[in-house]
């Protein structure tokens, strides 16, 4: 019976030991990251492409001999734009043991991971999220995109050049969306022109009775700030359904970078303007989106929205490479770093917020945004 016992405990110590041996050299092999996209819902559009480009990014480092002879492995999740999702999926990645992460758009969604990040002692670089709220947000934040603020500055100097004095605006009830209204109003406050919105909540499907209040203003020009382009599309349908079709229409960045939404309302949105967070395309970009397409069999939808995710998980990788899987060290080499990516160099500025992250006028024609030419 003893030598039995004795037996049974030695078969166990040694599956344990076996157990922890595969365990430890399975994560010795292996460096895992988490990206938190919007893969279904609304911001689909940006988080399909920005998986994609992090794929390829992830691919062309593994055959590079990965990260100091350790694969990189992206856990993708979807966030769905969803605050709720979005700190569900957060804690369960968290709980795995990974802390260095990425994600896209979505400002609410980032606001509401930013304290798991910090009790987990977690990094993330984010792309696509714009909200003006984000800066200095968290240590634990970076954000490599342009600011909402650049963009409401760029709106607000245009509307006084116009010589606009009377400026309604429809928004959606999100921190992106109404931020932008928030921000555009606060620039113009002392200007002497008339600023009013009307906004509605995620998830309506009906907003005349607020477009009928702006129109029955007679504004001189209308802004149009959904979040979404599942809500931008019912904005701009219920407009053509009323025959509200004002002189001068400005849109956020989510329209004028949605190519569905510029093709379907074409003539309603004709020599409209918006803006966008522009980078240069250089050689570097399009030999990255021909292999993009060579791996997918599609362009990219958004040069900049592929460009900037696929640049953040090469950061990612360097930062790793040179401080080790460690959200401290990697903190502060974010705050020095300058990298020499696809979309320009990539440094990081006292809110930690990307520097040089410049938005450009865009002026819709014939269901195309194109560089606006004052």
């Amino acid at each position: 019976m003893k030598k039995s016992y004795i037996w049974g405990i030695v078969i166990i110590l040694i599956a344990i030991v076996v157990i922890l041996s595969v365990t430890t050299n399975k994560n010795d092999s292996t460096i895992k990251i988490g990206a938190i996209y919007p893969l279904t819902g609304g911001l689909a559009s940006y988080g399909e492409p920005s998986q994609k480009a992090a794929q390829l990014a992830m691919d062309e480092i593994n055959s590079a001999g990965g990260i100091n002879g350790q694969r990189l492995e992206i856990d993708f999740q979807d966030h769905k734009c969803d605050p709720k999702t979005a700190v569900s999926v957060l804690q369960q990645l968290t709980g795995k043991g990974i802390n260095i992460f990425t994600s896209a758009a979505c400002t609410g969604t980032v606001f509401a991971m930013e304290p798991i990040l910090q009790s987990s002692n977690s990094i993330m670089i984010s792309t696509l999220t714009t909200g003006a709220k984000l800066s200095s947000s968290s240590p634990n934040f970076f954000r490599n995109w342009g600011s909402d603020i650049a963009e409401s500055r760029l709106f607000a100097e245009k509307i006084k050049q116009s010589g606009f004095k009377k400026v309604a605006a429809i928004y959606e009830e999100t921190d992106y969306a109404k931020g932008l209204f928030v921000t555009l109003q606060d620039l113009l406050k002392d200007s002497g022109i008339q600023i009013s919105g009307e906004s509605f909540q995620t998830g309506s499907t009906d907003i005349r009775t607020q477009l009928t209040k702006i129109k029955s203003q007679n504004p001189d020009m209308v802004f149009i700030s959904p979040q979404t382009v599942t809500s931008g599309e019912i904005v701009l349908s219920q407009m053509e359904e009323l025959k509200f079709t004002p002189t001068h229409i400005y849109v956020n960045d989510n329209i004028t970078k949605t190519t569905e939404l510029l093709s379907k309302h074409a003539k309603l949105l004709e020599m409209a303007l918006g803006a966008d967070y522009v980078i240069v395309q250089d050689s570097d970009i399009q030999s990255m989106l021909q292999r993009y397409k060579n791996k997918y069999g599609q362009d990219c939808p958004q040069v900049n929205v592929c460009a900037v995710a696929y640049d953040t998980v090469h950061l990612i990788a360097n930062a790793i490479k040179d401080n080790g899987y460690n959200a401290n060290a990697i903190q502060s080499y974010l705050h020095t770093v300058n990298y020499q990516g696809i979309s320009g160099m990539v440094s990081f500025d006292g809110q930690n917020d990307r520097n040089n992250a410049n938005y450009s006028l865009f002026q819709i024609q014939n269901g195309k945004a194109v560089l606006y030419q004052q």
